[in-house]
């Protein structure tokens, strides 16, 4: 249950994000934004968050419908498809770069907050 309701918030967080986000020199910048916010969200609850229920509702359900990582893999086909070769390895780059970031962000996030709160 926790999985489905979490799934549905982040479905709905990802259209909203995505569609208000505009595209920049053809480049899927609502993908980047959700991978990167996503992945940020994920760490931190990782790290803060020990509790089952909350693993299961926000990194499976919300984060997992959230990310977009198969809308991810198409967009890039796509460039290479229509011979933008160019603008699908700045893609990659970009979402691995700021990815892995955000990542480190949300790990340091979450230590800070588990700190804070258990200190």
């Amino acid at each position: 249950m926790l999985v489905g309701i979490g799934g549905f918030i982040g479905a709905i967080f990802r259209y909203l994000i995505s569609g208000l986000i505009p595209r920049i020199y053809s480049m899927p910048t609502g993908t980047l934004v959700v991978n990167v916010t996503g992945s940020t969200i994920l760490s931190f609850f990782v790290i803060s968050m020990p509790s089952d229920s909350v693993i299961h509702f926000v990194n499976i359900g919300m984060i997992g419908s959230f990310t977009t990582f198969s809308t991810f893999a198409y967009e890039n086909f796509k460039f290479l498809e229509d011979g933008e070769t160019r603008f699908m390895l700045y893609n990659i780059l970009l979402n691995l770069i700021f990815c892995i970031l955000g990542v480190g962000i949300g790990y340091i996030m979450g230590h800070c907050s588990v700190n804070t709160v258990y200190t």
